[in-house]
């Protein structure tokens, strides 16, 4: 996993993760744009979630509106995401947001990929999902 890899998904369980989508052949980005979206999206939702939930997000790359794109991402998440998940374009970028409920405590509460357009962000999310909700 490289440094860049590394400063984005700083726990274990990210790095698994990350780990399993590249086995599956899907490419993530780690370009600048994509570690400050991440960090960011991070930084200010991780507070927000309630003890046991979590979000994942995959977005499309390049991002060419960060910051628009950050606070659409950020405002959506905020509120009620109908049935636990959305699916839209941001900005440019196809997007897919997930909740997930019955996360253990140690779990990363918000977790965001950003990846090729050619990738599937359906299998980067279970790929995600069975990990967090620790069905390996």
């Amino acid at each position: 996993m490289s440094s860049k890899t590394s400063v984005i998904y700083t726990s274990t369980i990210e790095r698994e993760i990350v780990e399993r989508i590249a086995a599956a052949k899907l490419r993530l980005r780690f370009d600048r744009v994509v570690r400050w979206l991440v960090g960011d999206l991070k930084a200010e939702l991780t507070e927000l979630m309630p003890e046991g939930e979590a979000l994942l997000f995959t977005i499309t790359a390049p991002i060419k509106l960060p910051a628009k794109t950050a606070t659409a991402l950020k405002s959506l998440a905020r509120g009620e995401i109908s049935g636990g998940e959305f699916r839209g374009n941001i900005h440019g970028n196809q997007v897919h947001i997930r909740r997930l409920a019955g996360i253990s405590t140690p779990m990363p509460r918000v977790v965001a990929f950003v990846h090729n357009p050619e990738s599937d962000a359906s299998v980067i999310l279970k790929l995600a999902e069975l990990r967090m909700l620790d069905r390996t």
